[in-house]
């Protein structure tokens, strides 16, 4: 048995890979995974080759760009269910402004699958979870040599294909997991890296809330599978908060969502609307793509709350979309890309303590940090589209730039690393299948949004005439708040002359809101005067 890799688009963002494994009848099986932009199977297969199969890790269109280009000889395109149903969306969809060519033929070769599959007699696939997008699913390839049977793993042999990942659960859907029913012999590591992720997702959910409990009209423009992320959030973030929060997903977000066929709290779907007004309302979060909105529905809505000073528009991107100028509503713009931290990519290698370790959507310099990142495995951090070949005669191989004595050494410690490790063969692999949303595993400050945003009993604000003669006793209303947040007491003037209290939220360092803690006679777009009564500097 023989299994070698090649780069298939090393220059073109280098997520796809096609990986040979050749029996010792000499039958070879080619396995392209994803496809993304400069992919071209006529110039990497050789003559006498054939494609087995295309596994497709999920349905961003930087892995399926050339999909239906690279469609050829019988072969499936296997994915998650989730994944192939966003696809058969997605796809009709990207066509309208990419030259994607003749998607029938990848939507008929597309197979949702979810056990393992057989490409070969000795060679099956799998999805597993891999966070990172709804339905995103890396893929555990086994095979097996007789020659390296040893009583103990009947010569099975395992690879792992992680696609773009996290080790987080992404709105529902499990993270990339690091305990399987066997070794990971083999790990195409997809290195793409973004450390600042939860601090821009808890700044963008914060402030979508602060204005949508304002009355604001909110509208986030985002990529439609992130819009189905974002939107599962917010839902289930109210939820826990106990507070009412509309969120309409519209466009080609909503027909995903619809798709998936799940159910989040607070959520609903308009996937095609004739007037913008149909999906915008004060105090309702209108989630549309794309994220530049130059056009589709975020163009329309944008347009619609432009002029207007108490709306607010939230760009959450993931590529170049440039910030929105030139308009009177608040504008946000937030990087937003679900990739692991550094530290995750390095507990990963770890905990699975591979011998042979692939990096992957990564080039130039980057391949070069990794090549020399880990000392416990074999790095192959290859910048070219030669074919690499990894394992042969029963023996995972050392790259051929490492001289006998370092891999002598990273054998030694791989060895060490791996004693202490066992495995339960009877327990299931996992499931690319959604489970309960779990907030804060999916990155979101929980407290955070309970000390600003849940709701406050009246009881506890109750105060008779004479509470309202020494409402100036700061200390004593800090001591009776104690919330740990930039608060005031502040008299709302409007026509009944009443006082109620009520907390500042800071948004930018040109616009302060109030949330009102205490019931007033007041309707969304009502205008008041403020008194502040009282200011603690210190909260």
């Amino acid at each position: 048995m023989r299994v070698s890799y090649q780069h298939a688009n090393v220059r073109s963002g280098n997520e796809s890979t096609l990986l040979r494994v050749t029996a010792s009848d000499g039958t070879r099986a080619c396995i392209l995974i994803d496809c993304g932009d400069g992919v071209d199977l006529d110039a990497l297969l050789d003559d006498g080759e054939y494609l087995n199969a295309i596994l497709l890790t999920h349905a961003h269109i930087d892995h399926y760009r050339t999909l239906a280009r690279n469609v050829r000889h019988n072969a499936p395109i296997y994915a998650s269910p989730a994944t192939a149903t966003v696809l058969e969306h997605a796809l009709p969809e990207a066509r309208k402004d990419n030259d994607l060519g003749d998607i029938s033929a990848a939507l008929d070769a597309l197979e949702p699958i979810e056990e393992w599959t057989s490409i070969l007699s000795e060679l099956e696939v799998r999805p597993v979870p891999a966070g990172h997008t709804p339905g995103g699913a890396g893929f555990a390839i086994r095979f097996r040599d007789a020659d390296a049977a040893d009583g103990l793993s009947n010569g099975e042999r395992h690879l792992l294909a992680t696609g773009d990942f996290t080790r987080r659960p992404c709105a529902g859907y499990p993270g990339l997991e690091t305990t399987y029913p066997f070794d990971v012999d083999a790990v195409l590591l997809n290195a793409s890296t973004d450390d600042a992720y939860p601090a821009a997702l808890n700044e963008s959910v914060q402030t979508v809330l602060e204005r949508a409990y304002a009355g604001s009209r909110v509208v986030v423009a985002t990529s439609s599978l992130t819009g189905v992320h974002y939107a599962t959030l917010l839902g289930h973030a109210a939820a826990t908060l106990d507070r009412d929060l509309p969120i309409t997903l519209v466009g080609q977000a909503a027909k995903l969502y619809d798709a998936l066929e799940v159910d989040d709290p607070g959520i609903e779907t308009q996937g095609v609307f004739d007037r913008p007004d149909e999906a915008l309302e004060e105090g309702r979060v209108t989630i549309a793509g794309p994220a530049t909105p130059t056009r589709g529905s975020a163009a329309r809505l944008l347009d619609a709350i432009a002029d207007d000073p108490a709306a607010v528009f939230v760009q959450l991107a993931t590529g170049d979309a440039a910030a929105v100028s030139n308009a009177r509503c608040t504008t946000h713009r937030v990087e937003l890309r679900n990739h692991p931290s550094i530290e995750a990519i390095d507990d990963v290698v770890r905990d699975l303590t591979p011998t042979q370790v692939v990096i992957k959507h990564a080039m130039g310099e980057t391949l070069n940090r990794f090549q020399r990142r880990f000392d416990r495995c074999f790095t192959w951090g290859t910048n070219d589209e030669e074919i690499h070949r990894l394992y042969e005669d029963g023996e995972w191989l050392a790259p051929d730039w490492i001289t006998d004595r370092t891999a002598t050494k990273i054998r030694t410690r791989q060895w060490e690393a791996m004693d202490p490790r066992s495995f339960d063969a009877a327990e299931p692999v996992p499931t690319v299948q959604r489970e309960a949303v779990d907030l804060e595993a999916e990155g979101v400050d929980l407290e955070a949004l309970e000390n600003a945003f849940a709701r406050v009993s009246t009881a506890s604000y109750s105060h008779s005439a004479d509470d309202d003669a020494t409402a100036g006793d700061t200390d004593t209303d800090a001591g009776e708040r104690d919330t740990g947040d930039e608060s005031a007491e502040s008299a709302l003037e409007g026509s009944t002359g009443e006082t109620v209290r009520a907390r500042v939220f800071t948004d930018g360092d040109d616009e302060q809101f109030l949330r009102l803690l205490d019931t007033a006679d007041l309707d969304a777009g009502d205008t008041v005067a403020v008194t502040i009564s009282a200011r603690t500097d210190s909260q």
